[in-house]
């Protein structure tokens, strides 16, 4: 491959046939992660490391033909159970981005598809959490996972004075179960951890945790709020249609007695705490797998200049672009420039496309024009199934109808 040429980047999350949950379009189902290794394997490509693709970009290194990266956000327990061993079937290499904070303490790695390759319904209701160092430290020594930083956190904070919401049961902000538990972070996605901060408290405008100034509301506005809620009853108190003009209410006569006792971060405190989540995530994860860490996963895309210079302060090589940055057009060695893995709507519901898909959107991205052609094809033919799918429920429906009402 030529010197400075644009390595694809692909970027996954879970791997995993639950969609049942927050941010259920972020896991790829297993048969179809599969299908993607085959077709990327058939068609040619060739995994390398974030250190190989660097070292092509900065000094030329040879990389196989048909280079590819592929990443894992957030480090999910799947990516052990599943990911892994899929990716050593085909003899593919894969980088996770894991924070420390979400880290599981299991002293052992947990089953998967290699230890049951037969019982995939099984390993799929153990799969749900996060990976342990353990788990990580297996996948590293192998060569066929390496683990990089997604910072420490992956939180977000308040930033500003507005009230756009008040915690309440079914609520979708789960980081302020995190920021009021840390050492419970792990267990986000098989507890119920509403109860750890108060039915009412309010939610302030937020940001992703690197990229604003903290805001520190006033805590006995939400003494006010919480202890209004918990005398009507807690979360039977939600029950009531107006519960919202409620605490609105309330809102605006303590704010009309005086003024709010909240503050926000100086841009010294700012600073401090960006380097600590960069340098600590990095320091965490090189002492318990003794190994260099170099490569950063902004989480949720968000970053700065300040986040970028931090960032290569404490030691970071090379971050990730958002979507967004005008600055992914160029090869750069200090860039992590990651394309998503294909899906599509259908039904309301995220369907990631097939393999046969993904080899062809890499190559239109390459400038094939053939590959562009076929994935046109390819989304024509899903969208006519996925149409057809639709006319074929609704008949089911109507004939349903007809039947119940001759009863």
């Amino acid at each position: 491959m030529g010197k400075n040429a644009l390595v694809p980047i692909l970027m996954y999350h879970s791997i995993s046939d639950n969609q049942r949950w927050l941010w259920g379009h972020l896991s790829c189902p297993v048969h179809v992660f599969e299908d993607h290794i085959r077709a990327l394997a058939e068609n040619g490509f060739a995994t390398v490391s974030l250190p190989e693709m660097h070292s092509h970009l900065c000094h030329g290194t040879a990389l196989p033909q048909n280079p590819i990266v592929l990443t894992f956000d957030d480090g999910y327990l799947d990516n052990w159970v599943f990911a892994y061993p899929i990716l050593k079937r085909y003899a593919f290499r894969g980088t996770v981005f894991v924070n420390p904070d979400f880290v599981d303490p299991a002293a052992r790695p947990r089953p998967n598809l290699d230890d049951a390759p037969g019982d995939q319904e099984a390993l799929a209701s153990r799969s749900t959490g996060f990976l342990s160092w353990s788990e990580m430290a297996a996948m590293q020594s192998s060569g066929v996972m390496d683990i990089q930083s997604h910072a420490l956190t992956h939180t977000w904070h308040f930033c500003g004075r507005q009230i756009v919401d008040w915690h309440h049961p079914g609520d979708c902000y789960p980081w302020l179960a995190w920021n009021a538990r840390p050492d419970r972070k792990y267990l986000w996605l098989n507890e119920n951890q509403a109860a750890f901060v108060p039915f009412g408290a309010p939610v302030y405008a937020h940001e992703r945790a690197l990229v604003a100034h903290r805001y520190f509301p006033d805590q006995r506005l939400t003494d006010v709020l919480a202890g209004e809620v918990a005398e009507r009853g807690n979360s039977a108190f939600f029950l009531d249609p107006d519960w919202q003009k409620v605490l609105s209410g309330r809102c605006t006569r303590y704010r009309s007695q005086g003024q709010l006792d909240g503050r926000w971060e100086s841009d010294q405190e700012y600073e401090s705490r960006v380097r600590h989540e960069l340098d600590a995530a990095k320091q965490i994860i090189e002492a318990n797998l003794r190994k260099p860490v170099s490569f950063l996963c902004w989480p949720g895309g968000g970053y700065n200049e300040t986040t970028e210079r931090i960032a290569r302060e404490v030691g970071y090589v090379a971050a990730t672009l958002s979507s967004t940055d005008p600055r992914r057009s160029q090869p750069d060695a200090r860039y992590l420039v990651r394309w998503g893995a294909p899906t599509m709507l259908r039904g309301g519901k995220t369907m990631y496309r097939s393999g046969q898909y993904l080899a062809h959107m890499v190559r239109c991205r390459q400038g094939s024009r053939w590959s562009c052609f076929r994935c046109k094809l390819l989304t024509g033919y899903d969208i006519a199934w996925s149409a057809g799918q639709a006319v074929v429920q609704s008949a089911h429906v109507r004939i349903l109808g007809r039947s119940g009402s001759s009863v």
